[in-house]
């Protein structure tokens, strides 16, 4: 009855636009895309070493390596930081929203600074000539840095980087942790289980990615990077492209090594969960081999027996309802 009293614009705020765009991949995704990506960039940049010698006429100092491997947590935080540009568009633009996304926008470009500004110097500028171990420390530390980056925004959802405002004890957001933001929380088995799966996955579908996918990539990249056809030519382009038929072959090799690096996640994960539902069927007393025929087909009798039939009713049903 007093329902038309109610404030209605104070009592829910509104957090998000109801439109969806191609952007929602980048924002809904991002730790995906970090995880896969990063990862993928990290293990490939480190069996890729002839590229640096391409580029720099000479073989790459271990300070290089290390710099150039470490740009795994550059293209992480890029990945953060064009999901939180993409967010500006589908959230209100009010201060509490801006204020929220923009100090979100300053750190991960801190963090840029941190995991790529050593590759400038040490590749760009000095380029090798500092015969000390200054570049090498700076080197490991900028990889390090990178590693903890990649696996900070592999872990930790962008939206509770500085806090979960909603989950927060601000009454403002009192109606959307009711109505909106009402998550049961998993038991201590569940959620344990829930770590152990994921944390298997993963393990097995880096080392697996590792040996199979990336490692076994190395010599073809020592071969093809600058190798040029010769002696060959189009009537219509010349030989701007049979000239450069190596880059481009071994452009698509990367992408196509790239896209095996994300079905490796399904099929550990077909894997995984396989093994762990086999688990959970003989923990429950089931077992895997009982055909799905029979499991319906015998559904009516044991409601009789575990519903109809047990002591605590007063009324006791015949059988016959199973027919």
């Amino acid at each position: 009855m007093v329902f038309s009293r109610i404030d209605w614009p104070k009592a829910f705020i509104k957090t998000y636009y109801e439109k969806r765009s191609y952007r929602q991949l980048l924002i809904h995704f991002n730790r995906i895309w970090v995880i896969h990506v990063a990862m993928y960039y990290f293990f490939t940049s480190y069996n890729s070493q002839n590229i640096y010698k391409q580029y720099n006429g000479d073989n790459p100092t271990p300070a290089m390596i290390w710099s150039a491997t470490a740009l795994g947590g550059a293209v992480a935080t890029l990945i953060e930081l064009g999901a939180t540009i993409s967010e500006f568009t589908v959230v209100p633009t009010t201060w509490h929203n801006a204020s929220h996304l923009t100090q979100r926008f300053i750190f991960l470009l801190a963090v840029l600074a941190l995991t790529a500004g050593p590759t400038v110097w040490i590749v760009g500028i000095d380029a090798g000539r500092t015969v000390n171990s200054i570049p090498l420390i700076i080197g490991v530390m900028q990889f390090f840095i990178s590693a903890a980056v990649t696996a900070l925004f592999g872990f930790i959802p962008s939206g509770r980087m500085f806090g979960d405002r909603v989950s927060g004890k601000s009454r403002k957001y009192l109606a959307s942790q009711t109505f909106t933001a009402s998550y049961p929380p998993l038991d201590k088995g569940p959620r344990t289980a829930s770590f152990v799966l994921w944390i298997l996955i993963f393990l097995c579908k880096f080392v697996e990615s590792y040996f199979f996918l990336t490692l076994s990539f190395k010599n073809p990249i020592l071969v093809m990077v600058g190798m040029r056809i010769q002696n060959c030519t189009d009537k219509i382009f010349g030989n701007a492209l049979c000239v450069n038929h190596a880059a481009f072959t071994l452009t698509l090799m990367y992408i196509m090594d790239l896209s095996l690096f994300f079905l490796d996640t399904f099929l550990w994960y077909v894997i995984w969960n396989t093994v762990f539902s086999i688990g959970h069927s003989f923990a429950l007393g089931l077992s895997i081999w009982t055909p799905w025929h029979e499991v319906y087909t015998r559904l009516p009798k044991r409601v009789y027996a575990k519903i109809l039939a047990t002591g605590e009713l007063d009324t006791k049903y015949k059988p016959k309802v199973c027919s």
